[in-house]
């Protein structure tokens, strides 16, 4: 069965070609769809100025463009000049295309940044060859390139005379099952149609069997529509609380979050039964905000930068096992025994950010068996949601569906088997969980019955 094709019209000159060519490339590997490339040599524009120095766009252009490299965490610094002509990058891309296509990602990759990020002339066809041979690219290659320099030419117009009659009006342009898609903004757009049509969960090709596969996708649904968030990472955040800090023995002095981690199979859906784990007599609950991250944050960002990476919010339990961690933390030892464990971060249905008049704020409320044991404004929050991202930011590359805990108030406490946990954050959602016997226990017990039947 053939993949339907994905049309992607590229232009090595275009600023917003070169801001999300690494999403361009990713479409292959993450969707089930053929990548039909269209490089053009000039981009189109059949409604707009020439681009020169004069046209009353370029200063906006560079701004917006510098903007957005920012955000994407791009080296971004071209020369105050801007190109015109970028025929030989493109002769030697397409020619790539057609006759080395292990090497069109990286050429095309290294040489639309060549000029935005680095300021490179990659109108002059020397400076191309130059930077083509850093990725690989041989002396034969850019020989034959140009020998054939006849039919990629008509090629070359062949792909211009499709644009104008299919209404391209610059580039990026996407064109599938007949939608189409214009500008580097628009990519998350593509992206939501292509899950929707089915086409996501492209299979990487493996070599030979793949050992302990489990191919589950840990997923939490969103809350009023029929999507789910595939989590990536765990991410938590300690003592962002005033008071909880206090009853932990710590000052609450507000220098710089401190995060640890949970491994993917600590999530477990809200509702479940989670049986009370091993080598602990004191298992604890910490109720949490949780923030849910849905674009990509690859270089340090401010606060109110990081808002615009954020997706939702959810109900989070940060499950503990408290005299493991203060053990750990006693000795200056890490906290993974007693935090990153399995069935020990439960989260709820996640709220879109969008579908929230604000930032959450409002009550943050734990009851154990009916009893409310924490109580508490989101407000109240030592580090909002947006410093906790910015800080992460300075040390991880950040990706969709990483998944923040952003602390606990004051109140936590230990359960026993039996327990029923319940808890809401207003405007945000619940999260639930029962506590079940232990594993251990549990197959004692049918052995027992066994036994005696």
């Amino acid at each position: 069965m053939s993949l339907p094709k994905l049309k992607v019209v590229f232009n090595y000159r275009s600023p917003f070609c070169a801001l999300v060519v690494d999403d361009l490339f990713a479409l292959k590997r993450l969707y089930r769809v053929e990548i039909d490339w269209c490089l053009v040599k000039e981009v189109p524009r059949p409604s707009s100025l020439p681009i020169t120095q004069q046209n009353p766009r370029f200063p906006y252009n560079r701004q917006d463009c510098e903007r957005r490299a920012r955000w994407r965490g791009l080296d971004w610094a071209p020369p105050e000049w801007r190109l015109t002509d970028v025929s030989a990058a493109t002769h030697l891309g397409l020619w790539l295309l057609r006759n080395r296509p292990e090497l069109f990602e990286a050429y095309t990759v290294r040489v639309s940044r060549a000029y935005w990020s680095h300021g490179k002339n990659i109108s002059d066809a020397a400076t191309v060859d130059a930077l083509a041979r850093d990725v690989g690219v041989t002396d034969d290659d850019i020989y034959a390139a140009k020998a054939d320099a006849a039919a990629i030419e008509r090629e070359l117009a062949d792909n211009a005379a499709w644009c104008d009659e299919s209404g391209v009006l610059g580039v990026p342009f996407f064109v599938v099952d007949g939608e189409k898609f214009w500008g580097s903004d628009r990519v998350s757009a593509l992206k939501r149609y292509l899950n929707e049509a089915g086409y996501g969960s492209a299979l990487a090709a493996a070599d030979g069997d793949v050992l302990f596969a489990t191919g589950v996708a840990v997923t939490v649904p969103v809350a009023g529509r029929e999507a789910s968030v595939a989590v990536n990472r765990i991410f938590c955040v300690g003592r962002n609380y005033s008071e909880h800090a206090r009853e932990m023995g710590v000052d609450p002095t507000r220098e710089a979050p401190f995060f640890f981690m949970k491994p993917l199979d600590a999530l477990v859906r809200s509702g479940a039964r989670i049986p009370y784990p091993l080598g602990t007599t004191k298992y604890e609950y910490e109720m949490e905000l949780v923030v849910v991250l849905g674009e990509p944050i690859s270089s340090p960002v401010t606060p109110e930068e990081a808002s615009r990476a954020i997706f939702g919010y959810a109900a989070g339990l940060d499950m503990t096992r408290r005299d493991l961690q203060l053990a750990a933390r006693d000795k200056g030892r890490p906290w993974e025994l007693g935090k990153a464990f399995e069935r020990s971060a439960v989260l709820g249905p996640i709220k879109a950010a969008e579908d929230l008049d604000g930032d959450p704020a409002g009550q943050i409320v734990l009851r154990v068996n009916g009893d409310i044991k924490q109580n508490a404004q989101v407000a109240d929050m030592i580090w909002s949601v947006q410093e906790i991202v910015s800080n992460l930011s300075q040390y991880y590359y950040l990706r969709p569906g990483d998944v923040i805990f952003t602390g606990t108030p004051a109140g936590v406490g230990p359960v026993v088997v039996g327990d029923k946990l319940q808890g809401e954050i207003a405007d945000v959602g619940r999260v639930e969980a029962v506590i079940a016997p232990r594993i251990e226990a549990r197959a004692e017990v049918a052995e027992r019955a066994s036994a005696s039947a």
